[in-house]
């Protein structure tokens, strides 16, 4: 029987399980190489980020989680520093102080279902020097750091929450957009360092759920790429997390 086993600070794990966006509901882990790395890829976004095991032993292998929900309810609850987590057969365990949490697990973790062809066209990308990815091109790259886009749910918040969310490059600027022509509309423009600008035009649409989504990447600098009516990269400079965020069809901003 597999187990796989490894000490964690109680915050940062109560971070990692509960920051992979809306929509993500279950996670698989690999615990190996003193990390623990998850990757999801859902409708709207693929997400990966890992963090690091704070006790030199440890058991590498596989942590299914079935509901990041009651794992995150557990941890905050936790007053000691350090948690425990093993996953051994097909039940997953938290031990924190006194206190202990224990769920069955299985095997169909929905965020993960699609994250092996994600993996093939990222990686291809990265061959690639992230011009393309899959079959959509990705026009402009450049730097900027997270705290610039940090606050964009205020958008929302003013012109509507089901509002579209449409971002631009052009002239060393990014225009981020929420709202619709026909309604209320919202910007804020932002200065980011362009390496890379091979279209005329660069600007792709996404749904309302994008500031959340942004949320998600730590702070720091980042490594933006992006196409038109394509995808917008987020790939941490410092830290492993990287977040793309799908072009949808059919969203009118």
């Amino acid at each position: 029987m597999s187990m796989a086993q490894a000490y964690f600070q109680t915050d940062s794990l109560l971070a990692f399980m509960v920051g992979f966006g809306e929509g993500v509901n279950d996670l698989k882990c690999e615990i190996a190489n003193m990390k623990l790395t998850a990757h999801v890829d859902t409708a709207t976004h693929y997400f990966t980020k890992s963090i690091g095991i704070i006790m030199e032993q440890y058991k590498r292998g596989t942590i299914l989680v079935p509901d990041v929900h009651k794992v995150g309810a557990f941890l905050k609850s936790c007053k000691e520093p350090t948690t425990m987590m093993r996953h051994i057969g097909n039940t997953l365990t938290l031990m924190n102080g006194n206190q202990e949490f224990s769920t069955p697990t299985h095997d169909h973790i929905i965020s993960h279902a699609t994250v092996d062809r994600a993996l093939v066209a990222i990686g291809s990308a990265m061959q690639d020097g992230w011009k393309r990815i899959g079959n959509a091109d990705l026009d402009c790259s450049g730097n900027l750091t997270m705290e610039q886009l940090r606050g964009l749910s205020s958008m929302t918040k003013v012109v509507g929450k089901d509002a579209p969310v449409s971002i631009k490059v052009a002239d060393g600027n990014m225009i981020i957009t929420a709202g619709s022509k026909r309604g209320a509309r919202m910007n804020r423009e932002i200065e980011v360092d362009v390496s890379r600008n091979t279209s005329e035009e660069c600007e792709t649409v996404f749904g309302s759920h994008l500031p959340k989504l942004v949320d998600i990447i730590p702070s720091g600098p980042v490594i933006f790429y992006m196409g038109n009516k394509s995808a917008l990269v987020l790939k941490h400079g410092e830290v492993a997390a990287t977040l793309i965020l799908k072009h949808q069809e059919g969203v009118d901003a």
